[in-house]
């Protein structure tokens, strides 16, 4: 169990890793932010683009996920400060692997939360959808799990 926290808990930190010498990939361009765009303007998630949304269905899509993402920034910069006490332990004459297991800890309690919130957004963006739309968005879905 010990070694699954562990793997757990170092994925997050490679998957957010930036390339040598500070490089975006993608030829050069920063990455998009997943809590909006620069002017403030929420973006609907691309598992929505096919489904003929109503304008009323996008707003109030919108208007949930800008409630219910929250401050993103304060979470980005708490995993950042995480990864950065790790970094600094891992290259540290004071190196301790209790304490480094306790960050990767806290690390995978932080991801799994942020995973339960997303699906919580989900299912609450999916009840906003009407009975077709669901029966839409599941099957193209379905195409994607096999």
């Amino acid at each position: 169990m010990k070694k699954l926290v562990l793997v757990l808990g170092l994925l997050p930190l490679t998957a957010m890793a930036e390339p040598p010498h500070g490089g975006h990939h993608g030829g050069g361009k920063p990455p998009i932010h997943r809590f909006g765009e620069a002017d403030g303007e929420q973006h609907l998630p691309r598992f929505l683009k096919n489904l003929d949304l109503s304008e009323k269905q996008e707003a109030d899509i919108k208007n949930l996920m800008k409630t219910r993402i929250g401050d993103g920034q304060a979470r980005f910069k708490d995993e950042h400060a995480l990864r950065a006490e790790l970094h600094a332990l891992s290259f540290s004459a004071d190196y301790n692997e209790e304490q480094a297991k306790a960050l990767l800890e806290k690390s995978a309690a932080m991801h799994q939360q942020m995973a339960l919130e997303k699906s919580k957004l989900d299912h609450e963006v999916f009840m906003l959808l009407t009975a077709a739309q669901q029966e839409k968005l599941q099957a193209e879905i379905g195409k994607f799990e096999h």
